[in-house]
């Protein structure tokens, strides 16, 4: 494909150009953000839009959602994002290097309601590992939940690593304007 897109294991196809010019743009020194669980994509339109400067990946596993934002790329014309239907967890260690990212975007991730269904959701000690890795010093983990009780769960897994502040009004407020998520 000629568009925005990428799959972390197919990046060295010697029969695609995407994955030298996704290298590319990650080994620069642009901003980078990282919207995890992009859905229908609202926000990360919107950031992509008004911080033309910075680079952006976007991860969702739904292929159709995925499918979907692509078009909306195209019609919005910005050159400035990128998206892939890999799970982040596998992705992440694989394209980006650590320190890289000024910030991570988590906005209503799924909180898996039935206990057997736990252990499939994003957050776990592993995956903050991952985070902190990824984030640069200084870095902003952005996240939304309207599940009380996972969100208390993000909350005592984030502050309870080495890594990670407090919850910041005054950083939080660095996000800036952004369009409500669907």
């Amino acid at each position: 494909l000629d568009r925005p897109f990428f799959r972390t294991l197919a990046l060295d196809d010697p029969r695609g150009t995407n994955g030298a010019r996704l290298r590319a743009e990650l080994a620069g020194d642009r901003p980078l953000e990282v919207e995890i669980g992009f859905g229908r994509g609202d926000f990360l339109l919107d950031r992509a839009g008004r911080r033309p400067q910075t680079l952006f990946l976007g991860y969702e596993t739904k292929t159709k959602a995925t499918r979907l934002l692509l078009e909306r790329i195209d019609r919005f014309d910005l050159a400035n994002l990128w998206v892939s239907d890999d799970d982040c967890r596998f992705s992440l260690p694989r394209l980006v290097a650590d320190g890289r990212v000024d910030a991570v975007h988590i906005l209503f991730p799924d909180p898996w309601w039935k206990p057997q269904h736990r252990v499939k959701r994003l957050f776990s000690p592993p995956f903050v590992d991952l985070l902190a890795a990824k984030l640069r010093p200084g870095g902003l983990l952005h996240f939304k939940s309207d599940v009380e009780a996972y969100g208390e769960l993000v909350r005592y897994l984030v502050e309870g690593h080495g890594a990670f502040a407090p919850h910041d009004p005054v950083q939080a407020a660095t996000i800036g304007e952004f369009a409500l998520t669907h």
